[in-house]
């Protein structure tokens, strides 16, 4: 089997209880996007669920890149960057794989990744500094040519955010933890749709005895799921809150889908029913949404699928958009500094 995508929403029958929803396209149980509907209108727009189709996949990057962690030069224990004073005000963008990945490139500080420039200090003057984390799949690039829980699919060992469990929690909760984000969105590859938000995560507890088994296995080392003893105490603590509950996106849902709407460049969907689903993409959009709802600072927390076929400039433009709609909501001068260190 191939890799077709970072979420996930199907029942798989192999883990456990979980919820049966079939609407995305990138549950690595199944194959490519089967083009079914779960409940809402197609077409450029929609706000009561979503529609999945079919797409060639973007091979992202050519090659190996070292670690995406923070640049020391750039972030200092406590400390302003650039422009923004004694109380920064920062975004965290996430990815998975490509296109998502190739995205983010000009906000990420490792000069191995993003050999352009970071982009992302004071970015647009709007008193935001900016920065993305996002894992690489050698020796191609290309995860969707490897079967779930390969090293091409899963993503370099150096990489932020690997696609697996134990991975991604202890870097989300080491990234957020040294920048202290007052913003923080996360993004995966999901299927026909181009833009489709997330308005809930969780839930996904469907009797299983244990939260463990309420997701999808990653297939990766020799723990595959998400358990008490090997992912951080609040990533164990946000999946037991959200088995039976719903945590509702904090993103400006309305205006971010008619702005990136009116882009013209791919479909823009808000999904108010089905979550991002029972693997990775589910399990990261958890943690952006728990983050936020957690932290006294921080204000905005949701996920974001980005379909198979998006060319990057133009996921990357719709990155731009959706960042000028959040950050329109959320001033810098409104916003609480993070607790000095």
């Amino acid at each position: 089997m191939v890799a077709t995508g970072c979420g996930g929403s199907a029942a798989d029958p192999g883990e456990g209880g979980g919820e049966g929803d079939t609407g995305k396209a990138d549950d690595p149980t199944q194959g490519p996007a089967s083009g079914s509907s779960s409940g809402g209108t197609g077409g450029s727009t929609g706000s009561a669920g979503s529609t999945d189709g079919t797409g060639a996949g973007d091979s992202g990057s050519t090659g190996f890149a070292t670690t995406g962690t923070v640049d020391s030069s750039t972030v200092g224990s406590g400390s302003s960057t650039g422009a923004l004073g004694a109380c920064p005000k920062r975004v965290v963008l996430m990815g998975y794989w490509p296109p998502t990945n190739d995205m983010l490139r000009p906000w990420s500080t490792n000069p191995a990744l993003n050999p352009d420039g970071w982009v992302g200090e004071n970015w647009r003057g709007l008193g935001f500094d900016v920065y993305a984390f996002f894992p690489e799949f050698p020796p191609d690039g290309d995860p969707s040519n490897d079967p779930i829980g390969a090293p091409g699919s899963v993503g370099s060992e150096d990489s932020d955010l690997q696609v697996d469990y134990q991975d991604t929690s202890a870097d989300f909760w080491r990234i957020v933890d040294e920048l202290q984000p007052q913003i923080v969105i996360t993004h995966s590859r999901g299927g026909g749709i181009g833009w489709e938000i997330e308005a809930v995560e969780g839930g996904h507890g469907m009797g299983a005895p244990s939260p463990a088994l309420d997701w999808i296995s990653d297939q990766y080392g020799d723990v595959t799921v998400p358990t008490e003893d090997t992912v951080d105490p609040r990533s164990w603590q946000a999946i037991n809150d959200y088995r039976d509950v719903q945590a509702n996106s904090l993103l400006p849902l309305e205006a971010v889908r008619d702005a990136v709407d009116a882009l013209g460049l791919t479909s823009v969907a808000i999904d108010l029913t089905q979550t991002s689903g029972r693997y990775l993409s589910g399990f990261l959009g958890l943690h952006g949404i728990v983050y936020a709802e957690q932290t006294p600072h921080a204000v905005v927390g949701g996920h974001i699928h980005v379909g198979i076929p998006v060319p990057t400039e133009d996921a990357r433009a719709m990155v731009e958009t959706t960042l000028e709609v959040v950050l329109a909501e959320h001033p810098a001068d409104t916003l609480d500094c993070a607790p000095r260190r």
